[in-house]
């Protein structure tokens, strides 16, 4: 889907591997009131929170709890992430460019050390961070506009569209492809089920990878969010399909941002960086990828 399509008075610019999209509403007959305020960023918003020692045992328990909670596979199909076949290229709009900019490149860079294959210069959209004071509008706007903008979705009137459409700060649509081992695009497979003679109980013979995704930012529920937190956050849920709303209090996570019930972090924890370096490490089509995962993490936070 091209947002440009619905986005009027805009520009657009690349900056290597970064496609910006500037303008002061977005102007679908939906528009923000207000954009959010302009913000210096914070001196510690790009560093890490390191976490104090913890028992070996306790804290492999505690990998093992925060991947199962997030990681999400359908089916047991493959985990999605970006690929090499639709590499990145986020896009905000709603935002002055300078925030915007900074936004960006923040997710960039993110992505840049997670592993994850990022487009090059006049890319094409595919991870929109639309930042609005009102997304229902937006969303209901959008949709009318682009029919397809929640993939199969959008034929089936399904209960993820309602879901979506509720009054999370950030709101996430991860659509995905289906690929074969050869890198053939199969189109969307989700929820069917391949017999190709190459899979074996320890491959699979296709994996999912990310074509796609909606993040949706709430304007009126970012008290005491700085622009630094809400770009560690869209990274976090942009790099891989994951489950946002996953009740992960106890680990030490940028997910916990809109959680209320612990201080989160000023970006990235290790434990991010290390889930998305862990997701980008192990195979696709590894039937034991979430293991993988586990195991990566633990040797990285504590090794």
């Amino acid at each position: 889907m091209d947002i440009q399509a619905i986005v009027m008075g805009s520009t657009t610019r690349s900056a290597g591997a970064l496609a910006v999209m500037t303008l002061s509403m977005l102007a679908l007959g939906a528009a923000a009131d207000t954009p959010p305020p302009s913000e210096p960023p914070k001196a510690n918003i790009d560093s890490t929170t390191v976490e104090a020692p913890k028992d070996r045992a306790t804290l492999e328990r505690q990998v093992r709890t925060f991947v199962n909670a997030i990681a999400l596979k359908p089916g047991g199909e493959s985990l999605a992430r970006w690929q090499t076949q639709i590499p990145l290229c986020p896009l905000v709009a709603g935002m002055p460019s300078k925030d915007g900019e900074y936004i960006l490149s923040r997710v960039s860079k993110i992505a840049g050390a997670a592993g994850a294959p990022l487009a090059p210069q006049n890319c094409k959209g595919n991870f929109y961070v639309i930042v609005t004071s009102d997304p229902d509008g937006v969303l209901k706007a959008w949709s009318k506009r682009d029919v397809r903008m929640f993939g199969d979705e959008a034929d089936q009137g399904g209960t993820k569209i309602r879901q979506f459409n509720t009054s999370n700060p950030i709101r996430v649509w991860y659509n995905t492809e289906f690929y074969n081992l050869d890198g053939t695009p199969l189109g969307n497979m989700e929820g069917r089920t391949t017999t190709m003679a190459r899979a074996t109980q320890l491959e699979t013979n296709n994996y999912r990878a990310l074509s796609s995704i909606i993040a949706i930012v709430d304007t009126r529920r970012l008290k005491d969010v700085s622009f630094g937190q809400v770009a560690a956050y869209v990274a976090m849920v942009g790099l891989a399909q994951i489950r946002p709303e996953a009740n992960v209090t106890e680990a030490p996570t940028i997910l916990n941002l809109f959680s209320g019930s612990a201080k989160a972090p000023p970006g990235l924890t290790a434990w991010d960086e290390s889930f998305l370096k862990a997701v980008y490490q192990t195979r696709s089509t590894d039937r034991a990828q979430i293991s993988a995962i586990k195991t990566a993490m633990v040797q990285d936070v504590a090794p």
